[in-house]
């Protein structure tokens, strides 16, 4: 009898370990921010000059939100903090030290201190709207291991700090300090400013730019070997940053594409493990509930002004969609502020088959949603390394643009309804993830609500764990 008692008992304390259990009874995640939508697409370009210095009028009603990451531009609904809106941010520019330079040279407190000024000044008037806030520092990783390259400098001068306060300590004694004073200091900086960022704006999501990361570049000399996975090494440390998934309150990984690649398998393995990656750690260490995932992307290759294919639209937004992402963010820089051609392109892309592949995903989004989770949870793959994407079936769907002069809600939308045919794909390919508040295969269960405890996704899986083990002890 003791031997089947310990036996049950570690199945179920496997099963339960961390929440994470079979994908029926998986962590829900967050609820959607931006209405009810299962999947969003944002707009964080600086658009706004199109109009007034070329001329060229954008309608971005089809996106989530029109937010410029331009100085100036406040209240808009989502707010980005590069490292000069956000407190006093240690970094080194021109190997001259900012703000301390290195995180263990900075003084934290002035640092929090500080971060009220940025923060009154982009979230004023939208204070009590939920919205999202990322933290674009790019300068430093807060792993010893991933500042190489021109984050070098940020080893170097962490050694020389140890080097001078112990001259006579082997090189190996100071890099073992150096790496120890860092890390603990980098780590106080960016768990303590998401904090702190999250007690001053409670309805914002945070989360930092470029993370999780799983550094799954492309050897570009070797692309018949590339299988796109993330190194066990990346996912490794990433697992070390296990404080930074804990605090935030949604990621903000990047799936920019290199030109090189264009329309290739290599680009969908490429973004297909960077989101896993992403979806994975949002899975595994937030307390409750997943986090809801938002990959950047750009509607260009890297440095071009090249537009992405329809491949690699499907590659970026539909990859995304289809592994349970919450939306994704377009991002641009100054091209569009000194490039005569960029608002033209922009326009055109928009009008004709980006805007037509975000109707697409995110009509086909809903659907599903409504159509699998009674619209309490959003649809992802049943499994993750397959081709199955949320698109609409041409023969039961059409997209309508609007005439013109005549005034409508959106530019241009798809009309028709799911088919049996349809019906049968989506059951076969996705299942859900629910939402906060609901449980079930379908998402057709409602959870009551701790109101300290936020969310409470995994309590029907702990109680039901405790009974069991009761009836079993009672059976000893």
């Amino acid at each position: 009898m003791l031997a089947s008692f310990v036996s049950v008992l570690w199945f179920l304390l496997f099963t339960f370990h961390d929440g994470i259990t079979s994908p029926a009874m998986e962590k829900p995640t967050a609820r959607p921010v931006y209405g009810h939508r299962p999947f969003i697409v944002g707009w964080n370009v600086p658009t706004q000059i199109c109009l007034s210095r070329r001329n060229v009028s954008l309608d971005l009603r089809l996106f989530a939100f029109n937010a410029s990451p331009s100085n100036g531009f406040v209240d808009q609904g989502f707010n980005i903090f590069y490292r000069d809106r956000l407190g006093l941010y240690p970094y080194y520019k021109n190997n001259v030290s900012i703000n301390g330079g290195l995180p263990q040279n900075a003084s934290l407190s002035a640092h929090l201190s500080y971060m009220q000024v940025g923060i009154q000044e982009y979230i004023n008037k939208t204070a009590d709207e939920e919205a999202l806030s990322v933290i674009d520092w790019e300068e430093w990783s807060p792993l010893w291991a991933r500042n190489w390259n021109a984050m070098d400098i940020y080893r170097q001068f962490s050694r020389k700090l140890v080097a001078a306060r112990h001259p006579t300590w082997s090189d190996a004694n100071v890099s073992k300090q150096a790496q120890h004073e860092f890390e603990t200091a980098a780590r106080n900086f960016m768990e303590q400013t998401i904090l702190h960022a999250r007690k001053l704006r409670p309805h914002q999501l945070w989360g930092f730019y470029l993370f999780p990361d799983c550094y799954n570049h492309f050897p570009i000399h070797n692309m018949e070997s590339y299988t796109g996975e993330c190194a066990d090494v990346e996912i490794s440390r990433n697992d070390q940053l296990y404080w930074l998934w804990e605090a935030s309150t949604a990621l903000f990984p990047s799936i920019y594409l290199n030109a090189v690649l264009e329309s290739s398998y290599e680009i969908r393995k490429f973004v297909r493990f960077r989101v896993k990656e992403a979806m994975r750690v949002a899975n595994k260490y937030h307390k409750d509930y997943a986090l809801p995932v938002y990959p950047y992307a750009e509607i260009t290759y890297l440095g071009t002004l090249d537009p992405l294919s329809q491949m690699d639209l499907i590659s970026t937004i539909g990859e995304s969609a289809a592994q349970g992402a919450a939306g994704i963010i377009f991002w641009g820089d100054t091209d569009y502020v000194v490039n005569q051609n960029a608002c033209p392109m922009a326009k055109s892309y928009i009008d004709g088959r980006l805007g037509e592949y975000i109707v697409n995903v995110t009509t086909a989004a809903e659907h599903c949603s409504r159509f699998l989770c009674n619209s309490n949870g959003r649809c992802l793959r049943k499994a993750d390394n397959t081709d199955s994407f949320l698109h609409l079936n041409p023969d039961s769907f059409r997209i309508v643009h609007a005439p013109k002069d005549v005034d409508t809600p959106m530019p241009m939308w798809a009309e028709g309804e799911l088919s049996t045919k349809d019906k049968h794909y989506l059951s076969s390919n996705f299942r859900c993830q629910c939402y906060v508040d609901w449980n079930g295969d379908n998402c057709g269960t409602k959870e009551s609500i701790s109101p300290r405890s936020g969310a409470t996704g995994l309590r029907g899986g702990h109680m039901l764990l405790g009974s069991l083990l009761a009836l079993l002890l009672l059976q000893l």
